[in-house]
């Protein structure tokens, strides 16, 4: 059969726009079908959306149990320091304070601070390139706490002798000071370590013996001294981190007289973390009640109306409030115990006076409910982690790649990545429909043209036709 110019014979002698028609009537036929196939698109990627939502409201509420899951987290103090003046009225000493500090009052007197063995050389060099013991090397000793190293000067210099102490490693360090004098202005500084016992001698084996002069005496190594509570305490440096609990003491000066040190535990810390926590709670339960209800005026209200699993989810989440703590104390099991319960729509209230009498007299079980007492907990074995521990625990199970949550989305994805090949099997069909439209009209429309052609032949035969013109 041969081949029909289908383009060319479009809207020829009938009078007909074949192509419009034809566009019309497949738009016609594709319509309802795409639409069903978009609505269906539209509903799964609104659903996609919305367990978007849900996972950034778990993730929120993960992160304010985080805030409560290690007894660190419940570590708030506050340091008051009164009269740790020196005699001048500078500050005598400092106070940091770690998770581990206790409330309490201490005394604290500074008698004297850590100092070290300074030496410096009695007369000056005229420059730190000048020859000692004749430019000849040379050794020295220095003995601390009865254990003597030789230091051996290969460069017979003040800056030779200098770096070589410094490289010999043994708590000594060496330095040369310009005290701007006018003449033999550099001298020799030999310095060790805080504390008593890293006082220094030194001996030189110099021709001249005491060609290095380190005979001046700067400072004399010592212990510091102070009282704590009216206890006598030495250490062989400022800084004290044994002497109290939790209390690290920097020693500048001695104090002028006995000061006070007052710690006093501060809970606004911790009753504001587990506000936070009721609050974001009540924030993702108020986002499932308003995805599960058609009337809830969200903007995707009523996406999970119906769903099962959003439901178990829901109430998964609720449990992680109200089940009872796997590290309870004599008196405290669940968080209503501290005061926090479900009202009647399921969100969380606090009673302040049952919460904040828990936080004053039951702090330390308020600690262990929440996190167990214990610090940098994992989501890994079957450890009793307390409410926010197996809540993270829970939650981490709920959000990771092969949990509840994740495991519908990409359920949905798949959803729509189908969708999408009907769509794509759509246009297919309506092509070839459109093609087999577009062949019958032009059939058609050479089937009129070869009617009109045969009418007007037979017109044009029988108006020629004797009798036709007898009444002409």
């Amino acid at each position: 059969m041969s081949s029909i110019d289908f383009l060319g014979a479009l809207g020829a002698g009938a009078d007909i726009d074949s192509k419009a028609l034809v566009e019309a009537l497949v738009a016609a036929e594709r319509a309802p079908r795409e639409a069903a196939i978009n609505s269906r698109v539209a509903k799964t990627e609104s659903e996609i959306s919305a367990f978007g939502r849900v996972l950034s409201s778990l993730e929120t509420l993960s992160t304010a149990f985080s805030g409560l899951n290690d007894a660190d987290d419940f570590a708030d103090f506050v340091v008051n320091v009164n009269g740790a003046l020196a005699s001048d009225g500078s500050p005598a000493y400092s106070v940091a304070a770690s998770t581990e500090v206790e409330a309490g009052i201490t005394e604290v007197k500074v008698t004297s601070v850590a100092t070290k063995d300074r030496w410096a050389s009695a007369t000056g060099y005229a420059a730190t390139t000048t020859a000692l013991n004749g430019g000849n090397n040379f050794s020295i000793t220095i003995t601390i706490d009865g254990t003597a190293t030789v230091i051996n000067v290969t460069d017979p210099t003040p800056t030779g002798v200098m770096t070589a102490v410094n490289a010999a490693g043994i708590g000594v360090s060496a330095s040369l000071v310009d005290t701007g004098a006018s003449s033999n202005q550099y001298k020799l500084v030999l310095a060790g370590e805080l504390g008593a016992d890293n006082a220094i001698t030194i001996s030189d084996t110099t021709s001249t013996g005491t060609q290095l002069g380190l005979t001046d005496r700067l400072s004399t190594a010592s212990n510091a001294e102070l009282e704590i509570n009216g206890i006598d305490i030495q250490r062989p440096t400022n800084i004290i981190d044994d002497a109290v609990t939790g209390i690290t003491l920097t020693l500048s000066a001695a104090t002028a007289a006995t000061s006070r040190l007052s710690v006093e535990r501060d809970t606004s810390g911790v009753r504001s973390r587990i506000e936070g926590l009721v609050s974001t709670f009540n924030s993702t339960n108020g986002l499932f009640r308003d995805l599960r209800d058609p009337d809830s005026g969200d903007e995707q209200a009523g996406v999970f109306s119906g769903n099962g699993s959003m439901r178990l989810i829901a109430q998964t989440v609720t449990g992680l409030m109200t089940s009872e703590s796997s590290t309870t104390t004599d008196n405290l099991s669940y968080l209503s115990d501290i005061g926090i319960m479900l009202n009647r729509y399921g969100d969380l209230e606090i009673d302040e006076e049952v919460f904040t009498e828990a936080l004053s007299d039951r702090f330390s079980e308020v600690v262990t409910l929440l996190s167990a007492d214990t610090n940098n907990q994992t989501t890994i074995g079957d450890a009793d982690r307390g409410i926010a521990g197996d809540a993270i625990q829970t939650l981490t199970e709920l959000m990771a790649s092969d949990g509840a949550l994740m495991s519908q989305s990409n359920s949905l994805s798949s959803k729509v990545d189908g969708y999408q090949e009907d769509l794509e099997e759509l246009d297919r069909r309506m092509s070839q429909i459109y093609e087999r439209y577009l062949a019958q009209f032009t059939v058609m429309e050479q089937k009129v043209d070869q009617l009109n052609s045969t009418r007007e032949y037979l017109k044009t035969a029988l108006e020629n036709l004797p009798y036709s013109n007898q009444n002409k």
